[in-house]
């Protein structure tokens, strides 16, 4: 299997995105930045999080017979235990959004957690997205960061990867027949900009488009953002835009 990668963090050296590739596992995780105030218990920053529970993670799934979910909750055990004795996760600490993909015979599994995304094109040329659209609903209901960060890894609320494992148990999970597919595309949310925000793709062109040329994906994402007006602009004028990219 043919895998690309490619990343442009919103500040160069400062990625807060990991992506990366072991054996039959690739993982892509988008790290939270949250302001300190949410995280102010952890010494440790966002990129720190989401590179070390990238690679705890792409250790913890090499094994078949274990789920991806129960792999993803070993991970955030073994990562908390790297810093609660000198962390005060329970007073606010990184986290992460997840998309996992494991090879496993003729299928291939996926794990996908909060709003990064999983893009599988069809040999028929059909696309479906894989998202987990919590968060959204949670950001539409409530008015302040506060409110939002409150219902954060809560029942009713939207899960990511933080220090509490059950959250792995709340990932959208399934499989899809490995013949099938033209391409896996594993996307942070700073990619799927390109839909949502800019309205440059759907999900068919935007997977097409990396295929072919995903630095002009990049490219065309980053003057997108530049050009737009004041009054449209995100709280993030960029965002870290990172791809992970397999191909049979």
């Amino acid at each position: 299997m043919h895998i690309m990668m490619l990343s442009d963090p919103e500040i160069p050296g400062a990625d807060e995105d990991a992506a990366g590739a072991l054996g039959d596992v690739a993982v892509l995780l988008d790290g939270a930045g949250l302001p300190q105030r949410f995280r102010a218990g952890c010494r440790h920053s966002v990129a720190w999080f989401s590179h070390t529970l990238a690679a705890h993670l792409l250790t913890a799934a090499q094994d078949p017979d274990v789920p991806l979910s129960r792999a993803l909750a070993a991970a955030i055990r073994s990562v908390r235990a790297l810093h609660e004795g000198e962390c005060d996760l329970a007073a606010g600490s990184p986290s992460a959004t997840v998309v996992a993909v494991r090879r496993v015979g003729e299928m291939l599994e996926h794990l996908v957690l909060c709003d990064s995304s999983l893009l599988l094109r069809r040999r028929d040329g059909s696309v479906e997205r894989l998202t987990d659209l919590r968060i959204d609903e949670v950001v539409a209901a409530e008015r302040t960061s506060e409110a939002i960060e409150a219902r954060r890894n809560t029942e009713g609320g939207f899960w990511v990867a933080r220090h509490e494992e059950e959250a792995a148990a709340q990932a959208l999970t399934g499989q899809v027949p490995i013949a099938e597919l033209a391409a896996a595309h594993l996307v942070s949310d700073g990619i799927t900009r390109a839909i949502e925000l800019l309205g440059q793709h759907d999900s068919v062109s935007l997977a097409g488009a990396l295929a072919e040329d995903p630095r002009a994906v990049i490219a065309r994402l980053r003057a997108g953002e530049r050009a737009l007006p004041a009054a449209r602009k995100p709280r993030k004028p960029h965002d870290d835009a990172t791809l992970l990219t397999l191909m049979p």
